[in-house]
C-alpha cells in the first residue's frame, strides 16, 4: 500500500487527486496540506495540516499540486523525513528550482510541469518535428482557465526547452505588441490565453511557405494529471536519489 500526502489538498487538483487515489487499490491518502486547512483537523481518515511545518504524518510519497509559496516548508519536511516527492506545481523562480535540485541529492524528486502521459509524448513528437522541419516558423499557443496565475504555462516552457534541444540558437518571444514585431529567424513565438474553464490546451505550429503542421494536446479532464502523478509516485519509489522528469519513468 502506497501512503500518500497531497499538498494542495483543497485545490482543484487536490480534489481530483482525492478522487483518483480513492479508486486506486494500491494507494491510500493519509494526509493533506492546504493553506485553507486548520492543522489537526480530519477529513474522514485524512489528517489535515496548514503547512508542512506542522505535519507529523509519515508517508511513502508526497504529490504536490499547490503554490510556490508552499515549497520551503515542504522541502524542509522532505529533507527531515527523506520522503520522495512528485512536484507538479508551476511558477517556481530560479532560486526555488535550485532548492529543488539540492534536495534531490538526498531524496528522489520528480519535477514536471505536466504529469500527463499524452503531453510527454507530445514533447517527444515536437522534438522530432523540430529536426525535420527546422526551416519552418514555430509558434506555441497555450490556453488555460481564468484562475491560472503564471504565464506562459509550465508545459509551454517544456515545449520551448524541447525545441531548443534541437535548435539551440532559437529564441522565445512571449506575445507581440507594437509596430516593430516582425518575426526574426529562429524565433519561437509563445502566446498565452486565459479564459473560462479551459483545463489545458497546447498547440505547436510549424509554419512553412505553403503548409502548416500542428501538433496538439487538449486535456478533457484534470484526471489525466492526477493519474499521471500517482503513476509517477509509484515509479519514483524504485529510483535512487536524484532529479527526474516524466520521461525518466515512462
Amino acid at each position: 500500500m502506497l501512503n500518500l500526502i497531497v499538498c494542495g489538498y483543497n485545490g482543484a487538483m487536490g480534489k481530483m487527486l482525492q478522487e483518483c487515489i480513492s479508486k486506486d487499490p494500491d494507494c491510500k491518502l493519509v494526509a493533506g496540506v492546504a493553506r485553507s486547512a486548520k492543522t489537526g483537523t480530519l477529513d474522514g481518515d485524512v489528517k489535515l495540516f496548514h503547512t508542512f511545518d506542522d505535519c507529523d504524518v509519515d508517508a511513502d510519497a508526497i504529490i504536490d499540486f499547490s503554490h510556490p509559496g508552499n515549497l520551503d516548508s515542504m522541502l524542509k519536511y522532505i529533507k527531515k523525513t527523506k520522503t520522495p516527492v512528485v512536484i507538479a506545481t508551476t511558477g517556481f523562480d530560479e532560486k526555488q528550482n535550485k532548492s529543488i535540485e539540492e534536495v534531490s541529492k538526498e531524496v528522489p524528486v520528480l519535477l514536471s510541469h505536466n504529469t500527463s502521459v499524452g503531453v510527454n509524448v507530445l514533447i517527444e513528437l515536437v522534438k522530432e518535428a523540430s529536426k525535420l522541419l527546422n526551416n519552418f516558423d514555430i509558434e506555441i499557443i497555450e490556453k488555460h482557465h481564468n484562475r491560472k496565475e503564471d504565464a506562459p504555462s509550465g508545459t509551454a516552457k517544456m515545449l520551448i526547452n524541447a525545441i531548443k534541444e534541437v535548435i539551440p540558437e532559437s529564441n522565445e518571444v512571449f506575445g507581440r505588441s507594437g509596430r516593430n514585431c516582425k518575426r526574426q529567424s529562429k524565433d519561437i513565438g509563445v502566446s498565452s490565453v486565459r479564459g473560462g474553464n479551459i483545463i489545458s490546451d497546447h498547440d505547436v505550429l510549424f509554419c512553412g511557405d505553403s503548409e502548416v503542421v500542428t501538433l496538439s494536446h487538449h486535456a478533457q479532464s484534470n484526471a489525466i494529471f492526477a493519474d499521471g502523478s500517482i503513476f509517477a509516485a509509484k515509479e519514483l519509489l524504485k529510483k535512487e536519489n536524484g532529479l527526474y522528469d516524466m520521461k525518466d519513468i515512462l
